[in-house]
């Protein structure tokens, strides 16, 4: 018998279904499921009609294709941590479904309970995965035309109750609390001098505001590896971060991320004029200043973190960080510094540089 209540996709709006309503096909997931949450499949392998394999990369979840008779399908098996993680991206996923999207995979079943690890069940989407930022202004286009019709999800279009993304800021003092937050987390003395400093600095900055709060469904986690290059149009997965939040923060995120790390920083003006000229914003390009800024100072925060916190087993994850990571990490808390330094060390032309960004 299913133990737990499960979630899944009715007719474009998520239903809530115990044990014993469950259909034949979610008795089918049922049996796969537990097959795969008791102990490790490592290997490509056919079970009980389910042609199973494992795909790598992510440190949070363990994730298999799995194709069968009614189907093929990734299931996320997620860390379970404060953020629902797969909660959060089975409502995102449901939330497009209800506006009509097709961004991203069909979300099918969501079960938080049954597990020792919570697991979403979606659609497999093939195409082309690409572990490098677009270097054409076609690519570019299509990622920034992805962005921007997610950004017209809000949530007077949807009936899904979404909480906010697992980063956010609505306003430069949420942003500055952000920082704040993340850079509690290493006790002062262990902080080095040049972060100490960047910190004093960046909490005293007059950064530009604005009235008022803009919301709609973000992704936040704009990694490459995340991104399904298709003819037509770009779709995207792992939502395991999204929410509710500010378009223009999602925004920075992707231009701050630290898979975009050798993407030449003279693309990004471009990228900023291209998103602003698709999306009815008046006030877009005075937040991107604002919230680059923010995030700038965030990477470099959150480098610091990882490099205080993952020796000490602070920042645990399913999948253990290869021997090179604090080499890796080190390379990229430097890297933040030193553009976070540029963008905002000299307080004569710092709102110059972030104008740039914003063409403001």
């Amino acid at each position: 018998m299913v133990a737990g209540t499960w979630v899944f996709m009715n007719q474009g709006v998520a239903a809530i279904s115990k044990s014993r309503s469950c259909s034949h096909t979610h008795i089918m997931f049922y049996a796969l499921l537990t097959y795969l949450a008791v102990g490790k499949h490592p290997a490509e392998e056919v079970w009980q009609g389910w042609h199973i394999r494992p795909i790598v990369g992510g440190r949070n979840n363990l994730l298999y294709r799995a194709t069968g008779s009614i189907g093929d399908f990734a299931i996320k098996f997620t860390i379970r941590d404060e953020r629902d993680r797969a909660g959060r991206e089975f409502g995102a996923l449901t939330a497009l479904q209800q506006v009509g999207y097709t961004l991203a995979p069909v979300p099918v079943l969501l079960d938080c309970d049954s597990y020792s690890l919570p697991v979403v069940v979606q659609t497999w989407l093939e195409g082309e995965v690409v572990d490098a930022a677009p270097t054409s202004d076609v690519d570019w286009e299509q990622l920034i035309r992805h962005l921007a019709i997610l950004h017209t999800v809000t949530p007077d279009k949807v009936q899904v109750q979404l909480r906010t993304a697992t980063i956010n800021a609505y306003s430069v003092t949420e942003g500055r609390q952000l920082i704040q937050m993340h850079a509690a987390h290493i006790p002062p003395e262990a902080q080095p001098a040049a972060l100490r400093a960047l910190l004093q600095q960046f909490q005293s900055l007059p950064l530009p505001e604005w009235e008022g709060k803009y919301v709609s469904l973000i992704r936040l986690d704009n990694n490459t590896l995340n991104y399904i290059r298709r003819p037509g149009s770009w779709v995207s997965v792992d939502w395991e971060n999204s929410g509710w939040g500010d378009p223009a923060f999602d925004i920075a995120n992707l231009i701050t991320h630290a898979a975009y790390c050798g993407v030449p920083r003279s693309r990004w003006p471009w990228v900023v004029a291209r998103y602003c000229t698709l999306v009815e914003d008046s006030t877009i390009a005075l937040r991107l200043q604002s919230h680059i800024a923010i995030m700038l100072v965030w990477w470099v925060v959150r480098m610091a973190r990882y490099l205080y916190e993952m020796p000490r087993g602070l920042d645990l994850r399913l999948v253990t960080w290869s021997e090179e990571w604090m080499v890796d990490m080190q390379r990229k808390y430097e890297y933040y510094l030193e553009w976070a330094e540029e963008l905002l060390g000299n307080s004569s032309c710092y709102l110059d540089n972030l104008k740039s960004f914003g063409h403001g």
